[in-house]
């Protein structure tokens, strides 16, 4: 390594760290004393890829990244984590072989192999990136072509379930803070019934909150793990067509209108759609 300074090739290395993916070493020469520092990244610049439809291509850093990112949509994963995986991958590659194209299923597999044994944060990831890398490999070779293949291969990996079969759908909810609780759905018709309240006699007042609990549970169902967001939505799209001031009742309080502008968007809304 030669002085940036003096051009001297009698340099030492004083120091070594991690950093962004990269490796900084922070290095002295021994010619003039200055200090500098030096970043290195593991490449694999000559590497070749053969594609699934027999194509070979250059291989990229970028793809790789990409896909993880992909991956980890929603999730709070650092730039240095997924530039971490991706060089822990291209060191297994042995970019040292440029002659001998890697099938781009092996680049997968590495993925899904270095993205294992993290945090629940992390296997959440993996096994998105699973569902989208595995449901483009044929059955003969482990891929996902049914539901159940899925559901085998997540066993195979982390095996049986630790959360009991559902009984109905829906059958869970995330709260907006995170918080998982069951689906009620004698809780979703008070909070209709309140939103109702002036709207009739009570058995209309019943009827509306019974009417849009239904309609909620026919619209969720077959998902067992719903979000409070979902069920605020389907609610709001009963209660639109059963009575219009119920329905900004409680879009007021879902919503969360911060201003009186926010009822007449909201009710020129309705108008709307009923004069159409």
């Amino acid at each position: 390594m030669q002085c940036p300074s003096c051009g001297s090739e009698r340099t030492r290395v004083k120091d070594s760290r991690p950093c962004g993916g990269e490796t900084v070493r922070k290095r002295v020469c021994e010619g003039c004393g200055q200090r500098f520092s030096t970043a290195e990244r593991i490449t694999a610049e000559y590497l070749q890829v053969r594609k699934r439809d027999g194509r070979t291509e250059p291989f990229s850093r970028a793809k790789i990244r990409q896909s993880i990112i992909k991956a980890a949509a929603g999730v709070d994963l650092p730039p240095a984590d997924v530039n971490a995986f991706v060089d822990r991958v291209v060191q297994v590659l042995n970019p040292d072989a440029p002659d001998l194209p890697v099938p781009s299923r092996d680049i997968g597999r590495l993925v899904l192999q270095q993205l294992h044994g993290g945090d629940a944060r992390i296997e959440v990831i993996r096994v998105r990136y699973a569902m989208v890398f595995m449901g483009g490999v044929r059955g003969t070779d482990g891929g996902f072509q049914r539901l159940s293949d899925f559901l085998e291969w997540l066993g195979a990996e982390y095996g049986p379930a630790r959360r009991l079969q559902p009984e109905s759908t829906p059958w869970a909810v995330t709260k907006r803070g995170g918080r998982v609780e069951p689906f009620q759905a004698a809780k979703l018709s008070r909070s209709i019934g309140i939103a109702a309240e002036g709207r009739g006699s009570e058995e209309r007042i019943r009827s509306i909150a019974l009417h849009t609990t239904t309609q909620v549970q026919e619209a969720l169902r077959g998902q067992a793990l719903v979000t409070s967001q979902q069920i605020a939505a389907e609610s709001l799209k009963a209660l639109r067509g059963l009575d219009p001031l119920a329905y900004l009742r409680y879009a007021s309080a879902v919503k969360q209108y911060r201003s009186i502008d926010d009822f007449w968007l909201d009710a020129w809304g309705v108008m709307f759609a009923d004069e159409r």
